[in-house]
């Protein structure tokens, strides 16, 4: 699963919510924090609980102590996880054809001229990159 765990089960929407709750506080993570942060939602502390006794029976998140409070410590990074993400769409949504897929992006999502520098110099950086490697000769 594109640097991920082939073991490691799916997210649900729900799920990915708590996830991303959690990856926005600081490791280990408390059930208040989590639920702070889940709180304009909603969501209760009973619910927040039964979601992370799913995750961490998923293998996304691990357990612990701190004194008489449970932690919770993600075992994926939110980065792992968006570029997984992004790449599960991009194989559903555009057969994983990247140019349509920016093409796409840049002509409906009303990117700002900022934006678009951004990308493309992160574009340049990784083409360079890959001149970069096509140039190195091993046995040179």
């Amino acid at each position: 699963m594109y640097g991920l765990p082939d073991t490691l089960r799916q997210l649900s929407a729900a799920e990915e919510q708590v996830m991303l709750a959690m990856w926005g506080c600081r490791a280990p993570a408390m059930r208040g924090d989590i639920q702070r942060r889940l709180q304009q939602k909603g969501w209760t502390a009973a619910t927040v609980l039964n979601f992370l006794y799913r995750l961490e029976e998923k293998g996304w998140v691990k357990s612990g102590k701190q004194g008489n409070c449970n932690t919770y410590t993600p075992l994926i990074t939110r980065r792992a996880y968006c570029v997984w993400s992004m790449r599960q769409r991009l194989d559903l949504l555009f057969e994983g054809d990247l140019a349509a897929a920016v093409q796409a992006l840049v002509s409906e999502s009303g990117c700002g001229q900022s934006e678009l520098e951004q990308a493309i110099k992160v574009l340049e950086e990784k083409h360079l990159e890959a001149e970069e490697y096509d140039l190195y000769d091993p046995y040179g």
